[in-house]
């Protein structure tokens, strides 16, 4: 990553660059979100989200090992390494947007940093756009200063949104994407990661579980399995929750 796209990210806390090994993987982000679509009224939220691990329920729908292999590529984590570090842990990875969000109205101010329940808070989002279908009208929208809550005082930039451009952002950054609503599917893979040096928050009673339940009712943030991908673990992580796989029997 050269100096102006690692100036850009420590001043806005976003940048872009290439990756081959990621761009090798479009076709098969495509041919995966076309057979999950072929039929749009069986497509379940579930089917979208954790899609990196052999053991979440969306594995019975998608290669989730080829996923996992996306975000443990080694050149994109020594692009992020430059970014959040050399210690660096996967914990979640989603088809983006959910059925939640497309056909609506065009999304507010959001942040990442209510997905990631690590302390203290840091983390990195990692967005690979792969369809066909992006034009000019979609764009990720970020904000760089003045109070959120106060549109008139806002100063935001622009990004184009590119197939095969990895856009990376701060877990902290508030952003939107203008022409979301006129989706009719996915149109990236999102990743997140967060630096081995913060821990992951497992005690379900915390109130930053118990608002993690209530937007996103139907994951469970505190049983996600994690993968040390890059480094060592510096923070006492539990890497043992989330990895429960049936026990094999006979079948009489």
């Amino acid at each position: 990553m050269n100096s102006q796209k690692l100036n850009g990210y420590k001043e806005n806390g976003v940048t872009t660059f290439s990756v081959a090994s990621v761009f090798e993987h479009i076709p098969f982000l495509q041919k995966k979100i076309a057979a999950l679509f072929q039929n749009k009224n069986k497509v379940r939220p579930w089917h979208l989200w954790d899609l990196h691990n052999p053991w979440g329920a969306s594995a019975l729908n998608v290669d989730s090992w080829k996923f996992l292999d996306l975000c443990q590529s080694a050149e994109l984590l020594e692009q992020i390494s430059q970014l959040i570090g050399d210690d660096i842990i996967l914990y979640d990875s989603q088809f983006s947007p959910d059925l939640s969000e497309m056909n609506q109205l065009p999304l507010s101010w959001t942040t990442d940093s209510l997905r990631c329940p690590v302390e203290p808070l840091s983390g990195l989002v990692v967005r690979v756009p792969f369809t066909d279908s992006i034009n000019e009208d979609l764009k990720f929208v970020y904000h760089t200063e003045g109070d959120i809550n106060k549109t008139d005082q806002i100063h935001e930039q622009s990004l184009e949104i590119k197939t095969g451009q990895i856009l990376c952002h701060d877990i902290n950054l508030y952003y939107r994407i203008e022409g979301i609503e006129q989706l009719k599917q996915p149109m990236e893979y999102v990743i997140r990661y967060y630096p081995a040096t913060s821990h992951y928050v497992r005690d379900q009673t915390t109130k930053l579980h118990r608002n993690l339940t209530e937007l996103f009712p139907l994951l469970n943030y505190a049983q996600m399995p994690l993968w040390l991908v890059r480094g060592e673990d510096k923070a006492d992580n539990d890497f043992v929750t989330g990895f429960q796989p049936k026990a094999g029997r006979w079948i009489t």
